[in-house]
């Protein structure tokens, strides 16, 4: 696996959980606000064997689990193999994702506890739109047939989040978005991300995406009156997980 990080223990990428965090090198989205830019260089980590991972994870006695992150996890070739090496040490594994990938999520899904998925823009914006936010083309369809497969998984936790980023997004985004969740009575837990600026994303992007505050998210959220079967989470700078609705 192409690694390019590697933190130890964090409280901060799974609710309630301490784990180990991998960081994977590689995607196949170019988003300009994305934070972990580093990663998408070609000469970026170093390819480390499974034994080698396991080796680190093995006794590491403060964690729960780990979290593989990226980049986009799904890229690597041996992320199944190494989930399911994970799960025997008896560890709970989360994976991000873009959720582009359901040929491997359906593959990876008896071996992990938990899936966060990525929801950058409304699946029913135009090309124009969704190639704005994320900078390369997707396709809707797979994103929902993955939304549709970890759904339909009666063991995984499943987290789709939003990073808001003001001066790229508009509230009418995380509503459609809310509204796509409510349509197909998703189960999980929906998270609205603060964007935050940070070394990673680049100085020349520094004065073109503007952070919002923690009350904006809110007042986004709470303007949302239909009844829905899922949580709403806002996470900002220095409150963590906060539930909305």
């Amino acid at each position: 696996m192409r690694i390019g990080g590697f933190i130890d223990a964090s409280t901060k990428d799974w609710p309630k959980k301490v784990v180990a965090v991998i960081f994977t090198v590689g995607c196949n989205f170019n988003c300009k606000f994305c934070q972990n830019k580093p990663l998408l260089e070609p000469s970026a980590g170093e390819d480390l064997t499974i034994d080698s991972i396991l080796d680190r994870l093995k006794n590491n006695f403060l964690i729960d689990g780990v979290s593989i992150t990226g980049g986009e996890p799904m890229l690597q070739k041996d992320l199944i193999q190494v989930c399911e090496e994970i799960s025997k040490l008896d560890m709970l594994v989360s994976v991000d994702t873009n959720g582009s990938k359901p040929e491997v999520i359906e593959k990876l899904l008896p071996y992990i506890n938990r899936i966060a998925l990525d929801l950058k823009v409304p699946l029913d914006s135009d090309e124009k739109r969704a190639r704005e936010i994320i900078n390369a083309i997707i396709i809707p369809q797979k994103i929902r047939k993955s939304i549709e497969l970890v759904q339909h998984s009666k063991n995984t936790q499943f987290e789709i989040r939003t990073t808001y980023v003001k001066k790229l997004h508009i509230p009418s985004d995380l509503i459609d978005i809310m509204n796509y969740l409510k349509n197909i009575n998703f189960p999980g837990d929906y998270v609205v991300q603060q964007y935050q600026y940070s070394d990673g994303v680049g100085e020349k992007y520094m004065e073109m995406f503007e952070e919002p505050t923690f009350e904006e998210i809110k007042d986004i959220i709470t303007s949302y009156t239909s009844k829905i079967p899922f949580n709403v989470f806002a996470r900002a700078r220095g409150i963590g997980y906060k539930k909305l609705i």
